[in-house]
């Protein structure tokens, strides 16, 4: 079973919005490191998430099938 588009919509904005704030406080608080330099390793961590999103999109935008 598929979720309705505005949920499966919801869940995708959420990964993308706050995965990299935890992330960086995670980061930043745990290895006891400067804002920036979690930002950067915040980043690096962050591009599979990006790429996991962009497929994920790329899967709604060329679905053919009417919910």
């Amino acid at each position: 079973m598929r979720y309705p588009y505005y949920i499966r919509m919801a869940i995708l904005l959420c990964v993308g919005a706050f995965s990299p704030i935890l992330i960086h406080y995670y980061v930043m608080y745990r290895f006891d490191v400067s804002v920036l330099r979690a930002a950067e390793i915040t980043f690096i961590l962050c591009i599979p998430i990006a790429a996991w999103l962009a497929s994920k999109i790329n899967e709604r935008w060329h679905d053919d099938r009417e919910d």
